[in-house]
């Protein structure tokens, strides 16, 4: 391991707000060693900022990609919350430039940033790019309550019907939700994009760090209707991955099963974030829980001319 993981997994192990998908033990359990690293920024020995990235050989192109099932990366900074606003954004561009200067040269960098990074000028600067986002992000969760009555009206009667003819459980293997979403896949004439080793690789990490659960709604003859696999950390719980059963469409159980993980995820930490799409349907039906729409950046920057070419 290269002095700057070990900085790295030192000061995530140290830190308790370094958000799940920018922690050393993320990257570690599910990206080979080769396939990413990290920059790492200091002040008299301590570590200010980082940045991780994964790294990916592409023909004969080099690129900085975000990695899978990783929904967020981007900067960590170690920023003093009583330091004055206009000290704060100089401390930011000095560290985040640095950051910049230390990324390997490669032929294209694009990373999606955490929502609650407001501060991408520094990119800019270096001749980055920027595409806005979107995510819905449930705030205060505490009184589910509330929450509840904020739903749309199509998603509180779908949960209804749906608590009446299913049974929520929790699995305990990737197996099932794998097989669904090959199945799903091929009725849309795709290739699902993740193997099966993939997902056990996050699922372990989950069960290891006590930091995600994967829940399954299913009827009276056992039949699963839709899985969802929840994370959560100090801040905020997301939707990471699901799917719903083909036969069962109009069941009302993936609704059932985001209204569970969002109680849950109240008993844990603070949000709820269902990690966004800009695909409009999915939007629309997550708009339907009454989240917050909150912008994030996706920074990108083509460097090989070449490449510039064959993506126009």
């Amino acid at each position: 391991m290269n002095s700057n993981k070990e900085k790295y997994k030192k000061i995530c192990e140290e830190r308790e707000n370094v958000p799940i998908f920018l922690r050393f033990n993320w990257y570690n359990s599910l990206f080979s060693e080769n396939d990413w690293d990290v920059v790492v920024e200091e002040h008299n020995d301590k570590v200010i900022g980082f940045l991780p990235y994964y790294i990916l050989k592409k023909v004969n192109f080099k690129v900085i990609v975000p990695p899978a099932l990783t929904p967020y990366q981007g900067v960590w900074l170690d920023c003093n919350d009583e330091q004055k606003y206009t000290n704060r954004l100089s401390f930011e561009k000095k560290v985040i430039t640095s950051l910049i200067s230390k990324l390997p040269k490669v032929d294209s960098f694009k990373q999606k940033f955490y929502p609650d990074y407001t501060n991408w000028l520094p990119f800019y600067w270096k001749g980055f790019s920027q595409t806005t986002r979107y995510t819905y992000i449930l705030h205060n969760i505490s009184n589910t309550d509330l929450l509840f009555a904020d739903f749309r009206e199509n998603i509180r009667r779908e949960i209804r019907k749906a608590e009446k003819n299913l049974s929520i459980s929790v699995l305990d293997t990737m197996d099932e939700l794998y097989q669904l979403k090959v199945k799903a896949y091929q009725e849309s004439k795709e290739n699902y994009p993740f193997s099966l080793n993939l997902l056990n690789k996050v699922f372990n990490y989950c069960k290891t760090n006590n930091c995600g659960e994967l829940l399954a709604a299913k009827d009276s003859d056992g039949n699963i209707h839709s899985i969802v696999l929840y994370v959560w950390d100090k801040n905020s719980a997301y939707y990471l991955h699901g799917v719903t059963n083909p036969s069962y469409k109009t069941s009302g159980s993936m609704s059932l099963l985001l209204w569970e993980a969002i109680k849950r995820s109240s008993l844990k930490t603070q949000k709820f974030n269902f990690e966004g799409s800009m695909i409009e349907p999915i939007e629309r039906y997550f708009r339907a829980f009454g989240g917050t729409q909150t912008p994030y950046f996706e920074v990108s920057k083509t460097s090989s001319r070449l490449l510039k070419l064959l993506n126009y």
